[in-house]
């Protein structure tokens, strides 16, 4: 499992938009998170809390994980 994988810049090729390479640890400066990459299907989604646990238990940490939590926040304030 890479980043990419959880990433909206990742291509349907499974290349980068930016055309970064692709880490092999959860780390990228350029990580754009999507729901989408989190829940297939979006009324899977329950809140902030879920994305915060399925996150780290994928590996993401840092930036990355903060991302995670800003993509959370957003999404909770569109409701």
């Amino acid at each position: 499992m890479t980043i990419c994988e959880f990433c909206m810049l990742q291509q349907a090729d499974k290349s980068c938009l930016r055309g970064l390479t692709i880490p092999k640890k959860m780390r990228c400066l350029d990580f754009a998170p999507g729901i989408e990459r989190f829940c297939e299907d979006p009324t899977d989604y329950k809140g902030g809390e879920q994305l915060h646990q399925m996150a780290s238990y994928f590996g993401l940490r840092g930036k990355e994980l903060k991302r995670v939590h800003e993509l959370a926040r957003d999404r909770s304030l569109e409701k």
